[in-house]
């Protein structure tokens, strides 16, 4: 191969990976903002699971009970998000 087949050769190359690095990063950006999503998911569930907190400590003696149960129904939803969210990452 001559120099100029060598450089065309050569050019032709780095345009394909450029084309290649431009996937990568499209995909990239998409990975990251479902894991933007998924983040802003689970955050929004932990503050409604901490507000359970508030629930517990104003409830009374009769509704305690319920609002427990509500409490661990929250806290259980938020650790399944959670399990489910790292592992689709991991």
């Amino acid at each position: 191969m001559n120099r100029k087949g060598y450089i065309n050769s050569f050019d032709r190359q780095l345009k394909a990976w450029d084309k290649d690095i431009a996937k990568l990063e499209k995909k990239a950006e998409k990975i990251t903002r479902s894991l933007h999503e998924r983040i802003e998911s689970l955050k929004h569930q932990r503050d409604a699971a901490a507000a359970r907190t508030s629930d517990l400590l104003h409830s009374s003696e009769d509704a305690w009970h319920e609002v427990k149960l509500g409490a661990e129904n929250a806290l259980s939803d938020l650790k399944k998000a959670f399990i489910k969210a790292k592992a689709k990452f991991d």
